[in-house]
C-alpha cells in the first residue's frame, strides 16, 4: 500500500503597498529603498532621503516632508549641531584643515532662509544653507562669520550642508577667490568626506548621487577638485586650494 505523501506549498504572499496596504497586483511604484506603492497614489518623497512618505509622516507647510525612518534622526537641538559639528572638525583636521575658531550655527524655518538670501533667483526652491561673512580681516580685525541651516534635515544631510558651508567659511577667512565651479567643488568636498567618514546606506547613496552629478558647477566643479586633491593634493585641503589657485592663475 502506497503511502499518502502530501506536499505542502507555501504561497508566495504579495507585496502590499505602504500606503493603503492592499496588496500590488500589476504594476506598481518602487523607490530606491524598495519601498512599493499602487501607481494611483500621489507619491511624496522624505525631503532627506527620497523615501516615498505616508499620510502620517511629517508634512511641512513649505511643501517639505520627512519620513517616519529619518524623523528621529532629524537635527533638532544644540546638541544635535554639536555632535555633528565636531565629527565636521575632526575630518577636516584629518584631512589637514583647521576651521577659524567656531562658528556658530543657527537653525531657521523655509521662510527665514529665503529671507536672509533674498535672491530672486532662487525661484522658490530653499537652500539647506548659508553663510555670512563680515569684516575685512585685515589690519589685525578679525572676520566673524554665521552659517544659517534649514531645519528638519537628517543628521546625515545636515552634515553634509554643514560641512559644504563650513568650507565656504575658511575661503573668506583666507580670502580665497577661486572660480564658482571650484569654490563650490572644494566645499562639495567637505560633503563628500562627511558622507564617506559616516558610512550608512544614506551617506553611501548621497556620495555617490555626488560623483553622477550632471551639475556643470556642483557635479562636475566637484569631480574635478576631487581629482586633483586625490592626486597632487595628496589628500589634504589646503594643499589642494593651494593648487586650484595656482591653476586658475595661469
Amino acid at each position: 500500500m502506497l503511502k499518502n505523501v502530501q506536499n505542502i506549498v507555501n504561497a508566495v504572499t504579495p507585496d502590499r503597498c505602504i500606503i493603503c496596504d492592499k496588496p500590488l497586483v500589476g504594476s506598481y511604484r518602487r523607490d530606491q529603498w524598495g519601498q512599493k506603492a499602487c501607481v494611483e497614489h500621489t507619491i511624496v518623497n522624505c525631503s532627506s532621503c527620497g523615501r516615498m512618505t505616508l499620510p502620517t509622516d511629517i508634512h511641512l507647510a513649505d511643501g517639505r516632508s520627512v519620513c517616519s525612518f529619518c524623523k528621529g534622526k532629524v537635527v533638532s537641538k544644540i546638541e544635535h549641531i554639536e555632535w555633528v559639528y565636531s565629527r565636521i572638525q575632526e575630518i577636516f583636521e584629518q584631512n589637514f584643515l583647521s576651521l577659524p575658531g567656531k562658528i556658530p550655527v543657527e537653525l531657521v524655518t523655509s521662510e527665514q532662509m529665503m529671507t536672509l538670501y533674498n535672491s530672486p533667483s532662487l525661484a522658490g526652491k530653499t537652500p539647506s544653507g548659508l553663510t555670512v561673512s563680515g569684516g575685512s580681516g585685515i589690519f589685525g580685525m578679525p572676520m566673524h562669520h554665521k552659517v544659517y541651516m534649514l531645519d528638519y534635515l537628517h543628521k546625515v544631510v545636515f552634515g553634509g550642508v554643514l560641512a559644504h558651508e563650513l568650507l565656504h567659511v575658511w575661503q573668506n577667512e583666507h580670502h580665497i577667490l577661486l572660480p564658482t565651479a571650484h569654490c563650490e567643488g572644494f566645499c562639495n568636498m567637505g560633503t563628500y568626506l562627511f558622507y564617506t567618514y559616516l558610512d550608512n546606506e544614506l551617506s553611501e547613496k548621497l556620495a555617490k548621487a555626488m560623483l553622477a552629478s550632471p551639475d556643470p558647477i556642483y557635479g562636475e566643479g566637484f569631480r574635478q577638485v576631487k581629482a586633483v586633491f586625490e592626486d597632487e593634493g595628496g589628500r589634504n585641503l589646503e594643499q589642494t586650494v593651494e593648487i586650484l589657485v595656482k591653476q586658475n592663475r595661469r
